[in-house]
């Protein structure tokens, strides 16, 4: 079902939000993480409302539509949730050659059961991880879907995963390591948020370019 409001676009710090006028619980029966299709002054995208409790959601405008819209000005929206967005990386305002930030440093985050693949994106991408798992949805991440999400942030990797087979490797300066099936990720000599690390588990890693 679409549904459609007026809307004024604010900002918090470098992102952008409208806010949904109605309990969505009440008016969809969904809970959790809404896929949506948006549509403001012409402008359609996809993304995934923000919750903020008791059935009230926020709208992530995207930067490319925020550059040819207007904040504080009063909008038609129209929004439709959806099953699923069509990809993580779909409609991204960063690019390889934008990306969301240079990795110079990382803010550890210590890493939470269930989210370690979400851990290490919001690390390399420098967001909170409550962003991280609103991107990239709950339950455990895949490779794939890891990939999905640098993508999105325009973070670059190497083109394939190295697979250690249980001999030796070297880890490269930047890289996410799957160990004993969780993802963990590495930066320049030690693992981040996470401690007693047995390197003989490690099955593969993909090495993050620094540029």
């Amino acid at each position: 079902m679409r549904y459609g409001f007026s809307g004024t676009i604010y900002t918090e710090g470098s992102r952008a939000f409208v806010g949904v006028p109605f309990n969505m619980w009440e008016e969809t029966g969904i809970k959790g993480n809404i896929p949506c299709r948006v549509m403001i002054s012409g402008f359609s995208f996809e993304c995934k409302l923000i919750p903020r409790g008791n059935g009230r959601y926020l709208i992530p405008v995207t930067k490319k539509a925020l550059s040819a819209l207007e904040t504080e000005k009063e909008y038609e929206i129209e929004m439709e949730p959806i099953e699923t967005l069509s990809r993580i990386n779909h409609d991204s305002p960063y690019s390889k050659e934008h990306p969301i930030r240079k990795i110079d440093c990382i803010e550890t985050i210590p890493v939470q059961a269930g989210f370690c693949g979400h851990c290490c994106v919001a690390m390399l991408a420098g967001v909170p991880l409550s962003d991280a798992v609103a991107l990239m949805g709950k339950g455990s991440a895949s490779w794939s879907k890891i990939l999905e999400a640098l993508d999105y942030y325009g973070i670059p990797y190497a083109s394939k995963a190295v697979y250690t087979r249980g001999g030796s490797y070297r880890l490269p300066p930047c890289c996410i390591v799957n160990n004993d099936n969780g993802f963990i990720l590495w930066y320049k000599g030690s693992f981040c948020g996470v401690t007693d690390v047995d390197p003989k588990k490690t099955i593969s890693f993909i090495e993050i370019l620094l540029v």
